[in-house]
This record gives structure tokens, C-alpha cells and sequence, in this order.
């Protein structure tokens, strides 16, 4: 599977399977159960920021206080002074906007002048919308066009809140784009469900449904995140060594390990900086990723990366080894550094290869050694002890290389 289908159906998989669930869930809901369901989305809520604030994300506890926020306006339905068409347009309006902005804006924590200026700027428009009376101005036509009318009519929100959805959609699927991580996928599915949810406004049942159903995912997504956050490296996005280890204790008997190294990665750190060193284990990483043969791969630590194939022999996992090691050396790097001291801590000049290191193109190449799981190694472990004296090999032997447990 292509890498940008595969990172888009991840960016859709919990979003379409929220939905599916919300749908499911609608469908055997009786009427009668409004004051069932009316407490669900404030637990939902208050769950879910009680989880964020534990793994200190402040911006999703800031999600959770603004959908709250949506569903107590929503509440109001029905309650002199306000009016229907008032509160759901207003949170319309508010919901999506309050999405793209805690998407975007940098983590700051929670208990702190930052934070605290953030609950402020959640709760104050909603409490704007509540003083509010009238539905406003007439959506401007440039807008309207930007929209089938039908299906604002019959979602009964304002066109242009519909709009203000779509491009926080947007904005998800950029910062997805740049991080790829589980929060953008469950800010995505809260931002669609609550917007459901508004639409459904007349219906406590259905609304507290939805509600309910986008606060679970975007537990779900947090929880999600922590795990990628301890069982992932923060660098190369890769898996870790945790993430290693829990693999290779459930791998069975048969499986093949592989340690990859970065040839010449002191000197390259020492020649172009240590910033020019990251982007080169990133390149690496990424090379890795693209491995065939169902190989899982990890970051070792260090410019050491781990492969390993289970249910694979030596044999048969060699020739995907061989094509990493063959693209990692056809890939061009080009250097892209920030520039750099005149002098070095310890006073003396800088090498001319730093002071032209912008722009200059590299060859990186990584070295490769192998082993399967045999009577003669007791434990995963052994095994890659023997896959790191492989490696060590192939470095003695020229580098830029794949080198298999007893091969000479």
C-alpha cells in the first residue's frame, strides 16, 4: 500500500468508525431515554479531561471544557430567554473555530498564565453566544455558493459555520501531515460528531448520543498518544526499544533480527552539527519504514535501528535487508543546516566542510548485520548479540553492506 493512502486511511479510521458507532447506537435508541442520556456527555467530558490533564495535554483538556461548553449551550434549548435557532447557530459558529485553534496553537499546559488565558478564550464566546438574541446577518452569497443549500437546509446550520468546518478539517489534515499523530485523527472525529450533534439540537437523545460518542474517541485518541509517546521514538516517529522488546517477547521460535547502522555518523555530526545529524537518522527512518518482507523496525538507539521478521528464515529475509541497504545508498541527502559559529566551544575553527554545509549533497549509507533464531542462541537476546557481531563484521569489511550471522 502506497504510504500516503496508508497515513490518510489512518487519518479516517477512527473518525469513520466513531460515526458508524454513533449511527449504530442512534438507531436503537428509544426517545424515552432522555434523561438517561442526559448526564452521558458531562461524564464523557469530564472523563476525558481528567485523562488529558493526566498525561498533561493541556490543549485537549481545553477540547473537552469546549465541548461542554457546546453541549450546556445546547441545553438551553427551550429555556426563556434564549431562543433554538440562537444557540445552535451560535454554536455552530463556535464549535469549529474552537477546534482549529486548539489544533494549531503550541502546547502550553494548563495550570499556568497560558493556560488559564486559553479557559478564557474557550469559555467567553460561549458565554457571548448565550447574551446574544438575534441570528445575525444573512449568510453573504460568495459564501453560500461555497455550498450545496440543500444540505444546509436540512442540517438547519448556518452556511458559513459549515465552512468554518471544513477548513478546520483542513487545518487537521495539515497538522496530521506534520506529525501524524492519534490527537489529529480524534480532533477530526470530535470536530464532525459535535457538528452532528448541533444539527440534532432538538433531539436531547440523539445530540447527547453524539456528543458522548466524540468525547469516547477522543479518549480513545489520547490514549492512543500516550502509548506512541512511550512506545515510539519522538525523532524518527519509528517504534523504540520499549516497543522492541514487547514485540520480540511475543515473536515465537522462529523470526529473523537485523541491526542496521549509520556508516561515518560521528564524523558526519562533527562535520555539519548535530542538527544536520537528526535529519539524517529521520532520512534513515524513513528509508527503514519502507521495508518489505513484514518486517517490523524500530529505532535501537543511536544511529542503530532494529528489523525484525518473524516467521521469516535467514534466507528469506536477506533480500529485503539488501534492498534497504541498496535504496538507503541511492537516496540523496542534501545538507540543510542552520549556519553554524565561526569558532567551536574548545576555540578552534570550524572544518571548511562545516562552513559550506548548506546545500551540499551526501551519500548516507548504513551497514547491516543479520540472524535467525537457532538451537544455538537460547533467547532473543542472543540473537541479537549475534545480529550485532554481524554488523560489526560488515563495518570491517568496507561498510555499506548486509552481513548474515556466520557468513565470513
Amino acid at each position: 500500500m502506497p504510504p500516503a493512502l496508508r497515513r490518510m486511511l489512518d487519518f479516517l479510521a477512527l473518525p469513520g468508525a466513531a460515526l458508524l458507532a454513533a449511527l449504530l447506537f442512534q438507531q436503537a435508541a428509544d426517545p424515552e431515554w432522555g434523561s438517561l442520556f442526559a448526564a452521558l456527555p458531562w461524564l464523557v467530558c469530564l472523563a476525558g479531561a481528567a485523562i488529558a490533564w493526566r498525561f498533561r495535554v493541556g490543549n485537549m483538556v481545553m477540547v473537552f471544557v469546549a465541548l461542554a461548553a457546546v453541549h450546556g449551550l445546547l441545553e438551553q434549548t427551550g429555556r426563556a430567554p434564549f431562543t433554538a435557532d440562537t444557540l445552535r447557530f451560535g454554536a455552530a459558529w463556535y464549535w469549529p473555530i474552537m477546534v482549529a485553534c486548539l489544533a494549531t496553537l503550541p502546547e502550553r499546559g494548563l495550570f499556568n498564565r497560558p493556560g488559564l488565558e486559553r479557559v478564557a478564550f474557550i469559555v467567553y464566546p460561549a458565554l457571548i453566544i448565550l447574551a446574544h438574541a438575534a441570528n445575525g446577518q444573512p449568510t453573504p452569497s460568495w459564501v453560500r455558493t461555497l455550498l450545496v443549500n440543500t444540505a444546509a437546509t436540512r442540517l438547519h446550520l448556518p452556511d458559513a459555520a459549515l465552512v468554518f468546518t471544513v477548513i478546520a478539517a483542513g487545518c487537521l489534515l495539515w497538522q496530521f501531515r506534520r506529525r501524524a499523530t492519534p490527537l489529529e485523527t480524534g480532533l477530526l472525529t470530535v470536530l464532525l460528531l459535535a457538528m452532528v450533534g448541533i444539527a440534532l439540537g432538538d433531539n436531547r437523545v440523539y445530540r447527547a448520543i453524539y456528543f458522548s460518542t466524540a468525547g469516547a474517541a477522543l479518549i480513545v485518541a489520547l490514549i492512543q498518544n500516550s502509548y506512541r509517546v512511550a512506545f515510539h521514538d519522538e525523532l524518527t516517529g519509528l517504534p523504540g526499544r520499549r516497543a522492541l522488546k514487547s514485540l520480540l517477547t511475543t515473536v515465537g521460535d522462529r523470526y529473523v533480527i537485523a541491526m542496521l547502522d549509520v556508516d561515518h555518523f560521528k564524523k558526519f555530526n562533527d562535520t555539519y552539527g548535530h542538527d544536520v545529524g537528526d535529519q539524517v537518522l529521520c532520512r534513515v527512518g524513513r528509508v527503514i519504514s519502507n521495508i518489505t518482507g513484514g518486517g517490523h523496525y524500530f529505532r535501537y538507539g543511536g544511529e542503530e535501528f532494529t528489523v525484525v521478521f518473524p516467521n521469516r528464515s535467514l534466507r528469506e529475509a536477506l533480500p529485503h535487508l539488501d534492498a534497504v541497504c541498496s535504496a538507503m545508498a541511492a537516496t540523496p541527502f542534501t545538507v540543510r543546516s542552520k549556519d553554524r559559529p565561526e569558532a567551536k566551544p574548545d576555540g578552534s575553527a570550524p572544518t571548511p566542510d562545516a562552513a559550506k554545509a548548506s546545500g551540499t549533497q551526501v551519500t548516507i549509507t548504513i551497514s547491516i548485520g543479520a540472524a535467525e533464531k537457532s538451537p544455538r542462541y537460547e533467547d532473543w537476546e542472543a540473537v541479537m548479540k549475534a545480529a550485532d557481531q554481524a554488523l560489526y563484521k560488515a563495518k570491517q569489511a568496507g561498510r555499506n553492506r548486509v552481513m548474515a550471522d556466520g557468513q565470513k
